[in-house]
This record gives structure tokens, sequence and C-alpha cells, in this order.
């Protein structure tokens, strides 16, 4: 075929489609991510280096190239946790595992019920097809079914694993008392408690389905992709447990619910749990004395 630009065979297109689709998935690895803000920052400074260039601006053109040079590897050092959800995400299983069986999700459903009535605080991750062995070796080995009464009795007020949170694995707890990756205090949830940054935190870094009850409040919300969706109640939750996890379908993008802005969520009573200043990168999800 001929164009102004000459020739063009099949060869070229089959070469246009594949770049299109390359940029079109690095747009979705960072999409919803504070790395957006950051790939903008890149293509305003690449595009002022390209204008210093073409005009002639010798000095200008010469800082900028070795800003960029420099600025590779700060961008390395400092996006490191979100270029290792990304290289997680390109290298994940693309087929369908086993999820949880429907009577499993009833039980959740009900128990996370029940905790909110009593607002008793809840952290709970549901595996998907990012496996969670790395954050269950922190916790107590369990591997138990899923039941409403062994779920209550794990969470219950000065239980020895009311500290953490627990990860499921299909119908079965395989492991209580976890310790989950928080959000930074600085981002955009900041204003929220320990157990709601972990919640975002392991959601962010996994595509588990993080589940969390309120234990100011009494709410239920689902952490996903790095976002928490509004208060649910009960028929909510089992609807989204559904389209979530049972028909969870392979390669498919989803989202907690109906997504608020999280400036819009911010509100004073969920700052739930107090900050202990600890110094370490991870923290047990939450602790018993809530509010500040």
């Amino acid at each position: 075929m001929t164009t102004p630009f000459g020739q063009i065979g099949a060869q070229d297109v089959l070469d246009i489609v594949v770049v299109a689709f390359l940029i079109y998935q690095a747009y979705l690895l960072v999409a919803g991510t504070r790395a957006v803000n950051v790939v903008r920052g890149i293509l305003v400074f690449a595009g002022v280096w390209v204008a210093a260039q073409l005009l002639g601006l010798t000095t200008l053109s010469f800082l900028l190239g070795r800003a960029g040079t420099v600025g590779i590897f700060a961008l390395l050092v400092l996006f490191q946790p979100e270029l290792r959800a990304a290289l997680e995400r390109v290298g994940r299983p693309r087929g369908r595992d086993a999820s949880a069986s429907g009577a499993a999700l009833q039980d959740l459903a009900r128990a996370m019920e029940r905790l909110a009535e009593r607002k008793t605080g809840a952290l709970i991750a549901i595996e998907r097809r990012t496996p969670l062995g790395e954050y269950a070796e922190t916790g107590v080995n369990i591997d138990a079914l899923v039941s409403v009464p062994f779920l209550e009795a794990l969470f219950a007020r000065n239980a020895p694993l009311h500290d953490g949170g627990i990860i499921l694995q299909g119908a079965r707890v395989v492991a209580a008392g976890c310790l989950f990756p928080l959000q930074p205090a600085d981002g955009t949830y900041r204003r929220y408690g320990t157990r709601h940054r972990a919640a975002i935190g392991l959601s962010e870094l996994t595509d588990a389905v993080v589940l969390v009850v309120s234990e100011e409040r009494g709410s239920m919300r689902i952490a996903l992709a790095g976002r928490l969706g509004p208060d649910l109640n009960g028929t909510e939750l089992r609807e989204q447990l559904r389209e979530l996890v049972y028909d969870y379908p392979a390669g498919r993008p989803t989202a907690p619910g109906k997504a608020v802005s999280p400036e819009a969520a911010q509100e004073p009573e969920e700052e739930e749990v107090r900050p202990e200043g600890r110094s370490r990168p991870e923290v047990r999800p939450e602790i018993h004395k809530e509010g500040t």
C-alpha cells in the first residue's frame, strides 16, 4: 500500500499494532497509581529536552541530558515497589485458578456482617492469581475451612490472633495474624487508620481482594488494585464477592464496587488505629485501641 510516507506492507502494520498494544498495556500498569503523575512529568521533561535541542540551546540540552541520566536511576530506586508490582502482573499466570466455593463466600460475608454489627475490626485477604505465600509466612499457619464461628473467633477481642490479617486460598484459611504492607502515610489515604492502609497496601502490590471492617464505624469495605471502595451492606458485599472471586474472569480488570474518590471517602472517624511509630516498613495492621 502506498502512502505519503512510502510503501506500507503487512509487516509494518503488524509492527504498529504490536507497539500500540504494548503502549496500551504499559498504560494499564500505571493507571490509577502514583506513577501516572511521574509519567506525565517525564513526558514534559522529554518535551522540553527535545525543544531545547531543536532550538539549539546547547547548555540547557546538556544539563537536561545529564539530569535525565541520573533521573533514571533515581526513579528505579524511588518506584521499586511499583516496578515490582508491574513485573509481577506481567508474569502473572493467565489461566483460571480454582476459586472459593459459593458456600465459603456466603460464610465469609455472614462473618463480615456479624463482625461489623459488633464493631469488631477485621482484615481478610482473598488470594486470586498472585500468590500470597510471602505474607502468609509472617503469620501463623492454620489451614482450616472457612466458617462463620471460626472467623469470629479469630478476630474476637483479646484473641491471640486478633492483631493482623488472615489470608484465604479458595475455601480455606491458610494463615492468620499476618503482616500486610502499609500504604504510605503520606499517600492519598493518609488519613485512614492502619487497618485500612494495610488493606490498600496489599491490594497495590497484588491482585488480592482485601476485605476490611472498621472497628470505629462498623463499616465493611473492599480494597482492590490500590483503591478503597465505598461502604457496603450485606447484599452488596455478597454481590461483590461473587463478581470478584467466584466469577472472577482471567485477565479482566475489576474494581472494588463503584469507586469513590479518595478525598470524598476520607472521613475523620476513619482514623481508627493509632499509629505506633514503628520504624520497620511492615507493622501489624491493627492494634486494640482505635481513634485519635
